[in-house]
């Protein structure tokens, strides 16, 4: 009888799990994915559709399109994971399986801070992402200010691309010069954490773009009434229109499982097995803040071919196809301007010694026509029509 697999999630991770193990296993295993979302949407193209480069049926394909390479496509809200029964229930169904890869990401919370959700907007979400248009379109100048919720967020690079990209936009609209713009960040430096070499090109971009950061500062609250957010040391930004991180969280359904642990769910960062069952692997942001790693897709991308790799070495026996590779590369887009980094994050994930080892590969406006031939071949390579 052939193994069944049950793939939770259909973002980055459950798209390229479900594609690597359709094409090793080529039959050898029942391949059923479930997500509540009928459409997989490309995330990093989110503040593309805020600014109105991007249209959302641009960056996003129906999942259903999977069911071509054989994996059985379920649009339903799961409800619980029972794995000491190998048990997956939904709205309207159960699921049994044999192996389960828990890819559900993070959950976004915009009621976690108080006034977020009436004074924030954010392209953490297409719905978000249109309601920042809105917001940008309505927009006649004024103090803007981008910042983050918490350390916990996607994409950590995407605050100060959204700034330069709304640079960009207020100069295009003749609005720049009765504008400010403003970011805060928890780090002392634009990404310092990420070391010097990419912090620096950052805070050269932003300076000449004549966006200002505030570093060090931690969000206390957001007064909707004088129009500020104000930092637990003190400090004051006033805002016209304020963009921020949603505060993020571990997925519910994740939270209350058996997989549970004190925040995350606790894995063999070796291979992303849970510590408690075998046969259960969960990649991504349900666990990257956990093991050191940056909650980007480029990583659980790698994370979903290695346990696919695992899978199929497990059902068909031989040798796992590829090691993971904790290594993060991303272009960063600034509307008139584009960076190329790429991070390998050994010494944080495996030993904890250092810091990541980061560097600049390229920076030019060619380097953003590469991020919009990503999105093409991406859609082309998993989900083709």
């Amino acid at each position: 009888m052939a193994a069944k697999i049950l793939i939770l999630g259909g973002g980055s991770g459950g798209l390229v799990a479900a594609n690597a193990l359709a094409r090793t296993l080529n039959g050898s295993g029942e391949i059923t994915l479930i997500d509540r979302n009928p459409y997989h949407e490309f995330m990093p193209s989110y503040p593309w559709v805020a600014f109105g480069f991007k249209e959302p049926d641009q960056i996003r394909r129906p999942l259903k399109l999977l069911e071509k390479k054989g994996v059985r496509v379920v649009q339903d809200t799961i409800t619980e994971i029972l794995p000491s029964q190998q048990t997956v229930k939904t709205e309207n169904d159960s699921f049994d399986y044999d192996f389960l890869i828990v890819s559900l990401g993070a959950t976004i919370d915009e009621n976690a801070i108080e006034n977020f959700a009436t004074e924030a907007y954010h392209p953490w979400t297409l719905q978000g992402a249109l309601r920042l248009r809105e917001a940008i379109h309505n927009f006649k100048g004024g103090d803007v200010v981008v910042g983050i919720a918490g350390q916990y967020y996607r994409c950590p690079p995407a605050p100060f691309e959204i700034a330069g990209q709304l640079d960009f936009l207020l100069k295009a609209k003749r609005l720049r010069d009765q504008s400010t713009i403003t970011i805060f960040h928890l780090t002392p430096g634009p990404l310092s954490n990420m070391g010097p070499a990419i912090s620096r090109v950052i805070a050269e971009i932003l300076q000449s773009k004549g966006v200002r950061f505030e570093g060090s500062f931690e969000l206390d609250r957001i007064d909707k009434d004088s129009k500020k957010v104000i930092a637990k040391d003190g400090r004051e930004l006033h805002y016209d229109l304020l963009i921020m991180t949603p505060f993020h969280k571990v997925n519910p359904v994740v939270a209350k499982s058996e997989l549970s642990g004190p925040k995350f769910p606790l894995i063999d960062p070796k291979t992303f097995r849970s510590q408690k069952f075998d046969n259960v692997f969960i990649i991504g942001d349900v666990v990257n803040p956990l093991i050191n790693l940056p909650p980007a897709g480029v990583v659980v991308h790698f994370q979903a071919e290695f346990v696919a790799d695992q899978i199929t070495a497990e059902i068909k026996g031989g040798y796992v196809g590829e090691s993971f590779s904790p290594v993060a590369m991303c272009i960063m887009d600034f509307g008139d301007d584009a960076v190329l980094p790429m991070c390998e994050f050994s010494k944080t994930y495996i030993d904890l010694s250092g810091p990541p080892s980061c560097g600049v590969l390229g920076r030019g406006k060619e380097i953003r026509l590469v991020k919009a031939g990503f999105e093409a071949l991406w859609f082309s390579l998993y989900l083709t029509r």
